[in-house]
This record gives structure tokens, C-alpha cells and sequence, in this order.
């Protein structure tokens, strides 16, 4: 009886690790300065598969980027340039496939830079600023909304605290007039 089962179990093994399709998803978007809304060409695009840098490339000149990801592997994608706080978000293409599906399914992410303060500590900007699933075979795209819930109220403080640096230093140049 073991003979025959055996060999049953490695068959079903082996068709686990045949290549699949599925959907993968593609991750389109642009970066901006916070304080002028402007696209910001050449911004630096870091895009990590499994904590390994897999692609660098720039934002074009209208501060567009695009980045197709492969299932089964968790990303971060990070936003930086000189002088400006880097930021990031990540997302999960883990899941199972649905064979035969070559599909590209799209998201838009804007994220939206700003200048380093020296006085304040950024570096909570450090972590991701949103946590995305992407489900290869269903080609739906979920945000983590607890995650941003938990993150929320220190981003808020921060950015309140930025805000008031930001007229402090207004202020204190306009007075220099």
C-alpha cells in the first residue's frame, strides 16, 4: 500500500512546483513635494523583493514611476532624495495562482516627499507608510487599515510638529527683512 501512495504524493509535490500564472500587479504612481504639490522628477525608487534591492530607477520628468512585482514575494517600496525625508509603503504578492491568468493588475500610489528638519526626529518615516496585499488569484489590491490606524496618530503629531517649525522659520525670516 506504501508503494503505491508514495508515489501518488510526489506527483501532487510536483505539481505544486510547476510555474503558475496569475495575475501580478503593477505599481504606477507619481512623487511629489509636499510643500509645493509639484511632481518631483529624478526622486529615487528602491524597490526591495524579500529584503534584497532588486531595481533602482527614477522618477521621469513628470515625477511618474512604474514597477511590476512578482508574485509570492513581499516588497518595500522606498521614495527618496537628497536633503528630503525617505519614505516607503510595502506590499504582500503572496498567495495562490490561478493558471492560465497572465493579467496585470494596476494600482496608483502617489507619495509625497518633504524637506528634512534637523530639529525634529523623522526617522518614524522609516517604516512603512502603508501596508498593501495584492492576491495573485483574484487580482485584488486590500490596504492594511489597522496598520494605518496605528500609525496614524504619530504621523499626525509629527506633521503638526513640522507644520509649526515650518511658519516658526516663516517667521523668523520674514522678521530678517
Amino acid at each position: 500500500m506504501t508503494k503505491h501512495l508514495l508515489p501518488g504524493l510526489l506527483m501532487v509535490a510536483m505539481g505544486w512546483q510547476m510555474p503558475a500564472h496569475a495575475a501580478h500587479l503593477r505599481v504606477v504612481g507619481i512623487v511629489t513635494n509636499k510643500i509645493t504639490a509639484m511632481p518631483m522628477p529624478d526622486a529615487l525608487v528602491r524597490v526591495y523583493k524579500d529584503g534584497v534591492k532588486q531595481h533602482i530607477l527614477h522618477t521621469n520628468s513628470n515625477g511618474r514611476y512604474e514597477v511590476v512585482l512578482d508574485n509570492n514575494a513581499e516588497y518595500v517600496i522606498r521614495f527618496s532624495m537628497p536633503g528630503l525625508v525617505t519614505k516607503c509603503f510595502s506590499v504582500d504578492t503572496h498567495g495562490p495562482t490561478w493558471e492560465g491568468d497572465n493579467s496585470i493588475k494596476e494600482v496608483f500610489v502617489e507619495m509625497t516627499l518633504f524637506d528634512e528638519m534637523p530639529d525634529l526626529d523623522l526617522s518614524y518615516f522609516d517604516m512603512p507608510m502603508g501596508m498593501a496585499r495584492f492576491e495573485p488569484m483574484t487580482g485584488y489590491l486590500t490596504w492594511d487599515t489597522d496598520y494605518d490606524e496605528r500609525i496614524r496618530p504619530e504621523v499626525d503629531r509629527l506633521m503638526a510638529a513640522y507644520e509649526r517649525l515650518l511658519q516658526e522659520r516663516s517667521v523668523m525670516a520674514r522678521n530678517d527683512l
